[in-house]
C-alpha cells in the first residue's frame, strides 16, 4: 500500500514537473506582454509586473498587421489540413485494407519521405511552385504544406484503419454495403478520434511553420503569423514587449483548437496504441 502511494506520488510529481516545464515559459511570455518598454529591464525581474496593463495587446491588434497575419495563418492552416486529410484518408485506407504489388516499397517510401526535412527541399520546392506561378500566394503555401505532411498523416491514419476489426467489414459485406458505403458510413465514424488527433497535429505544424513560408512568401500582406512575428524585429531596436504580446496572441488559436478537440486528441492517441 505504501509502495503504491509512493509510486503514485512520484508519477504525479513527474507530470507536474513536465507541465511546469511547458507552462512556465508561456507564463513568462504573458508577464512580459503586460510590461512597458522600461519594465523589461527592471531588476529583479517580477512575474507580476507593477502597473501591468493590456496596452500592448490593444496596440498590436489596432496599430499593426497582427489581425491580418492571424487571418492568413487561419486560412492556410485550415485549407492545408483539409487538403492533407482529403489525400491521406483514402490513401491510408487502401494501404491498410488492400494487399497489392508494391505496397511494402510504397510504405517504406512514405516513411523515408516523412524523415526528410523540408529545409533540404527548399530549392526544388521553390522551383516547382515558381513554375506553377504560385509564388507569394496562399494557394502555393497550402499546396506545399499539404504535400509535406501527407506521408506522416498516411502513416498515422493507417494504424487507425489497421485497428478496425475485420469482423466489421465482413458484417457490412453480408448486409450488402458497398465498399464506398462501408468506408463513409462505418469506418470513418469509428476512426473519428484518429482524424481529430491528426488534425490537431497538422494544424499545430502549419500554424508554427516558418522556413517554407519565408521562402515562398514575399509581400507582407500575405505573411503568416510566424513571419509577422519575425517582422517585429529589426537590426537596431526591437520592441520586445510588443513582440511578447503578439506572440501570446499567436498561441491563443492553437490552445483553443486543442481544448476544443482535446477529447478526440486523447481518444485518438489511446486508440492508436491498440491494434485490433
Amino acid at each position: 500500500m505504501i509502495a503504491t502511494v509512493r509510486q503514485r506520488a512520484s508519477f504525479v510529481a513527474g507530470l507536474a514537473a513536465t507541465a511546469a516545464a511547458f507552462l512556465l515559459p508561456q507564463l513568462w511570455l504573458f508577464s512580459l506582454s503586460l510590461k512597458n518598454k522600461a519594465g523589461l529591464f527592471e531588476y529583479p525581474p517580477t512575474w507580476i509586473p507593477r502597473g501591468g496593463s493590456l496596452a500592448n495587446y490593444r496596440f498590436v491588434l489596432t496599430h499593426s498587421q497582427v489581425p491580418w497575419y492571424l487571418w492568413n495563418s487561419a486560412i492556410v492552416a485550415a485549407f492545408a489540413s483539409m487538403a492533407t486529410l482529403a489525400v491521406a484518408v483514402p490513401a491510408a485506407y487502401v494501404l491498410s485494407r488492400d494487399r497489392f504489388r508494391g505496397r511494402r516499397p510504397l510504405l517504406a517510401a512514405l516513411l523515408v519521405m516523412q524523415m526528410v526535412s523540408p529545409v533540404i527541399l527548399l530549392v526544388p520546392i521553390y522551383g516547382i511552385i515558381d513554375r506553377l506561378g504560385l509564388i507569394d500566394t496562399r494557394a502555393g503555401l497550402i499546396l506545399v504544406y499539404a504535400a509535406m505532411q501527407v506521408p506522416f498523416t498516411v502513416w498515422v491514419l493507417k494504424n487507425f484503419f489497421d485497428a478496425v476489426p475485420t469482423s466489421i467489414f465482413e458484417a457490412a459485406r453480408l448486409d450488402g454495403a458497398t465498399r464506398a458505403r462501408t468506408f463513409w458510413t462505418i469506418v470513418l465514424p469509428i476512426i473519428a478520434p484518429g482524424l481529430g488527433a491528426t488534425a490537431v497535429f497538422n494544424l499545430a505544424a502549419y500554424w508554427s511553420e516558418f522556413c517554407l513560408a519565408l521562402v515562398l512568401l514575399d509581400s507582407q500582406a500575405r505573411y503568416t503569423m510566424p513571419l509577422g512575428l519575425f517582422s517585429f524585429q529589426s537590426g537596431y531596436d526591437t520592441d520586445w514587449h510588443l513582440l511578447a504580446a503578439a506572440s501570446f496572441i499567436a498561441l491563443v488559436p492553437v490552445l483553443a483548437v486543442f481544448v476544443l478537440l482535446q477529447r478526440y486528441f486523447v481518444a485518438g492517441l489511446t486508440a492508436g496504441a491498440v491494434k485490433g
